[in-house]
């Protein structure tokens, strides 16, 4: 891939150059500064100069080919839809990819875990990431331990949860988490969003972009049995004004960022006299210390053997969108429901006797 090839986004629609398509089967002519692209009975005729498209019915469409980079670049939806392809986008290492198919590829999610390092690999050489060679001057890096293989995962399992309640800790970022948005978007799923209370770490369009796509902002605190209820209370107030200022709404749903056991009795009964529901991620995804295939293949292990309601813990790690990317598909496949929390949703925490 090259700047020259990269896919581009014009008007709201993704736009590649015609040679994708040539390279899945489209035969592509041009005559009088007219573009042809055919497959199976159907044509597109692009003229860039003029700006119109026409089929061989001689219907017209409102998406034209435009020349870019020395090529003519073509609009992904309407080519794929007339010439049988799919299109799907995938967020892989913090980036966003783009996978055109025909009808004997395989499913995003067990592409993207079976080619996960390939396209790693492809994603740093198009930015000029190179692996580190050995210098003369530096001492070999000893071998390091064999990690165990990444388990199978099961497709047919005898048993899954009841629920799973998608939640995200930590601040989110702008190298990240766009792309943890674009996967949940794309999987037609909301989560729940646990900012820490520290609003200096926010950014504020993406805590604006949160909100607007229908996920529950929550509020994490950072707190032990030694934090006065009343710093607890005003940290959660002054990142409620925060919240407030940039959505119009404000959270009655929090965390503790160590679990809700960890504070004391007293403390409780001050955060939930004040109008506050706890909550407590039930299960670690794992996708801020392994690779996405592994934190998918482990989680949905984990997903395989309980009926139980699950809180998930997702991050804003390089690996998270596209953990969430082929977790969301496994639970599409086997029917997985999810929600985001709510404040009428009765609270699952470690504090409680709720499960």
């Amino acid at each position: 891939m090259s700047d020259s090839t990269m896919p581009t986004r014009l008007g709201g629609e993704l736009y590649v150059p015609y040679s994708v398509f040539s390279a899945l089967g489209v035969s592509a002519s041009s005559e009088d500064n007219v573009l042809n692209l055919s497959s199976g009975g159907e044509t597109l005729s692009f003229s860039t100069t003029e700006g119109y498209v026409y089929d061989q019915n001689l219907n017209s469409y409102s998406t034209p080919a435009y020349d870019m980079n020395g090529s003519v670049y073509v609009p992904v939806k309407l080519c794929c839809g007339k010439f049988g392809l799919s299109y799907s986008t995938l967020s892989a290492y913090g980036e966003t990819v783009l996978r055109i198919t025909d009808g004997s590829a395989s499913s995003d999610s067990s592409f993207a875990s079976a080619q996960s390092s390939a396209i790693e690999s492809a994603i740093n050489a198009y930015k000029g990431i190179t692996p580190s060679q050995p210098s003369d001057n530096v001492p070999p890096t000893p071998p390091q331990p064999t990690e165990p293989p990444i388990p199978e995962v099961e497709e047919q399992p005898a048993q899954k949860p009841a629920r799973v309640y998608l939640t995200f800790y930590g601040a989110p970022t702008t190298g990240t988490t766009p792309a943890i948005l674009d996967a949940l978007q794309s999987a037609g799923r909301l989560a729940t969003f646990f900012l820490p209370t520290d609003t200096s770490a926010w950014p504020d369009d993406i805590i604006r972009r949160i909100v607007a796509e229908g996920h529950t902002p929550a509020l994490l605190l950072n707190a032990d049995e030694q934090t006065s209820s009343e710093d607890m209370l005003a940290s959660l107030t002054a990142a409620n004004d925060r919240l407030n200022f940039l959505t119009g709404v404000s959270a009655r749903i929090i965390s503790n960022d160590t679990g809700c056991n960890k504070l004391t009795q007293a403390q409780r009964d001050a955060l939930t006299g004040a109008g506050y529901r706890l909550w407590d991620a039930t299960l670690n995804c794992g996708d801020d210390t392994q690779s996405s295939a592994r934190a998918y293949a482990t989680t949905a292990q984990q997903f395989a053997s309980t009926t139980a309601t699950i809180i998930l813990r997702l991050h804003h790690s390089r690996n998270t969108a596209q953990t969430v990317q082929l977790l969301t598909g496994y639970m599409s496949r086997q029917g997985i429901p999810s929600s985001r929390v709510t404040f009428g949703t009765t609270p699952i925490n470690s504090a409680s006797d709720t499960r």
